[in-house]
This record gives structure tokens, C-alpha cells and sequence, in this order.
């Protein structure tokens, strides 16, 4: 199953305005490389359920995280810095010691989803972690 990403359209216009705020020194060169290399390595975003784990798609970048190898999916509390376009976002960690932030538009259907697909994973309140 896939599952579009969520975007934060204040995310969306203080990327635009730090982007363009180059333009009235008449470096455009620089908005441009800069926007291009956001929308490379961010743009598109969607997170697919598929026969042999994760599968999360940012830009150019794929990431395919075997549900074996998941040990934890909840809620993001802390602020650090991730690709996601809002704030509402979901924290996916695996391995000893590898995680990813991610914005699923849907977290309901997206633990649904990784509950019934990852069966070592049990909901404790709101996440979903390894027995």
C-alpha cells in the first residue's frame, strides 16, 4: 500500500523564501542550486508497504527497511532535522542504531498498515514496538 506524505505548506513558503531572498543581489545561479538540490533530495516524498519491507522514497533517494528489522514506529517528539515536509512526523528505527523521521498524511492507516505487515511489532499507546 502506499502512502502520500504530508506537507506543511508554512515548511513549503519559508523553503521558497530562503531560496529567493538571493535574488535581489542578482545571484540567481545561487536560488537555483539551491532549489534544485531541495527538490532533488526531497521532492517527492511517499512511504510504500511492499512484499519485503519499507519502502520510503525522498527525490532521487529510496530506502527499503526489511520489517524484521524494524524495532520501534511512533510519534517524533524531539525537533531534530529530517527531509519531512511538516511536523507532524513519525519516527522509524531500526537496527542497532539507524532511524529516520517521516511524514505519512495518514498515521492511523500508515500503523495499520506496518502493524499488520510487521507481526514482531506490538502497539504500546501510540507506537508500535518490538516484543
Amino acid at each position: 500500500m502506499r502512502h502520500a506524505a504530508k506537507i506543511d505548506w508554512w515548511i513549503v513558503l519559508a523553503v521558497l523564501a530562503g531560496t529567493l531572498a538571493p535574488l535581489p543581489s542578482h545571484t540567481y545561479w545561487v536560488s537555483g542550486m539551491v532549489l534544485a538540490i531541495l527538490l532533488v533530495g526531497g521532492y517527492p516524498q511517499s512511504y510504500e508497504t511492499t512484499p519485503g519491507g519499507l519502502l520510503i522514497r525522498s527525490g532521487l533517494f529510496r530506502r527499503l527497511v526489511p520489517y524484521e528489522a524494524i524495532t520501534f514506529i511512533g510519534p517524533a517528539t524531539e525537533g531534530a532535522a529530517s527531509v519531512a515536509l511538516s511536523r507532524d512526523r513519525v519516527k522509524v528505527a531500526w537496527g542497532p542504531s539507524a532511524e529516520l523521521l517521516i511524514a505519512p498524511a495518514n498515521t492511523q492507516t500508515f500503523f495499520a498498515d506496518l502493524a499488520m505487515r510487521a507481526p514482531h511489532l506490538f502497539r504500546r499507546g501510540p507506537d508500535l514496538v518490538a516484543a
